[in-house]
């Protein structure tokens, strides 16, 4: 009998898959980053697909013991067989939005170039935004009119927005697009407040 490989582990080794793009960043104060941002790209791809929304919420899926998850944790450490701390988790993941744009467009960007998908001057436009909540308390619509902060948790720049799936939310929104016409870029995404559009 043949074993298959779980799609959501086949998605995850894509990621060793995606060019870097540019030159490197020149170096920061502090200490360097021990595990790089593809390893952290697979995580948030776990977490999207299982819809886990802590770091906390991923080890302990990771912790189960089963195939799935041991071909994960296999993904997930880096050269040295090391694995990352739950801080070293939270740390990263919070600072991805601002590098998961470029990311993402050198993804769109490779697979155009490997598919050739409109090269018969075909066109077509693929948009997708998802729902993201806010950490700590909602801000609601009384306080923010007479711009009261009732507690420090609340995060200020986020929105409230209601969804069929989801309902009313507080938070952001991921939005994500892809146009295969030619001579564009191929590839956009943006984070934004989350916005209640009828």
């Amino acid at each position: 009998m043949l074993h298959r490989e779980p799609v959501l582990v086949t998605l995850v080794k894509l990621v060793d898959r995606i060019p870097v793009s540019g030159a490197p960043l020149p170096g920061k104060r502090g200490r360097p980053k021990v595990y790089a941002d593809r390893l952290i790209v697979k995580a948030l791809i776990i977490m999207v697909i299982r819809r886990l929304y802590t770091a906390y919420s991923l080890l302990a899926f990771l912790d189960q013991d089963t195939d799935l998850t041991r071909d994960l944790r296999a993904e997930l450490t880096d050269d040295q067989g090391r694995f990352p701390s739950r801080r070293t988790w939270e740390r990263r993941l919070q600072a991805l939005p601002e590098s998961l744009p470029g990311v993402i467009g050198s993804l769109g960007r490779h697979l155009v170039e490997l598919l050739h998908p409109w090269a018969q001057a075909g066109r077509a436009v693929a948009v997708d935004s998802t729902a993201l909540r806010a950490k700590g308390r909602v801000w609601h619509k009384k306080h923010r009119d007479a711009g009261i902060v009732p507690h420090s948790t609340i995060d200020t720049q986020a929105q409230w927005s209601k969804s069929g799936y989801h309902g009313w939310w507080y938070g952001w929104k991921i939005a994500s697009g892809l146009c295969g016409c030619v001579g564009l870029d191929p590839v956009g995404s943006r984070i934004d407040p989350g916005q209640y559009r009828r």
